[in-house]
């Protein structure tokens, strides 16, 4: 059985590049709490002013999304563009809150009718994560493609490198 590397090359480079944006890309998120605008953070915890919020979100399109506040679930559905909303009928006090859509979940106490307390600092201030997604996950595809890329021309270029390059990495007896 012959080795084409170019192929293998190929094969590897297009996958690294497909596969990764369609299978590790979050869909759910939480964008606003009322008129808090949550700059793509989740953090376990969030104050709120005001009461009878209203939630916005993003999910897959056309999905139904689940909100779960205390032992209370309401069930909403996305738009064509993924976009969802929920106006809450909660009063001031502290609130379990889950929102759902298949397997992914946010999870955070909403303490409602609240300022932040005076020794708390914000958490962006003490935030030292960044905000992740699949745009890493495609950078890095695409790092590694370029790199299959450059091989398969460095290879392909000259017949000798070829050789050498087969004999190095194949070792064949």
């Amino acid at each position: 059985m012959k080795f084409y590397p170019v192929k293998v090359l190929s094969f590897l480079f297009i996958s690294f590049i497909f596969i990764p944006s369609f299978s590790y890309s979050a869909n759910l998120s939480l964008i606003k709490i009322g008129s808090l605008d949550l700059g793509g953070n989740n953090y376990t915890e969030w104050w709120y002013t005001g009461e009878n919020p209203v939630f916005y979100g993003s999910a897959s399109p056309n999905s139904e999304v689940s909100v779960k506040i205390g032992d209370n679930t309401y069930k909403v559905n996305s738009d064509s563009q993924g976009s969802w909303s929920y106006p809450a009928q909660i009063l001031k006090g502290d609130y379990q809150i889950l929102i759902t859509q298949g397997n992914e979940s946010i999870t955070f106490t909403l303490h409602l009718g609240q300022n932040l307390p005076a020794n708390t600092s914000s958490p962006t201030e003490e935030s030292t994560v960044p905000a992740t997604g699949s745009n890493q996950i495609v950078s890095m595809a695409m790092g590694v493609g370029v790199l299959l890329l450059a091989t398969y021309f460095y290879i392909s270029g000259d017949p000798r490198r070829r050789s050498v390059f087969e004999a190095k990495m194949l070792k064949e007896d």
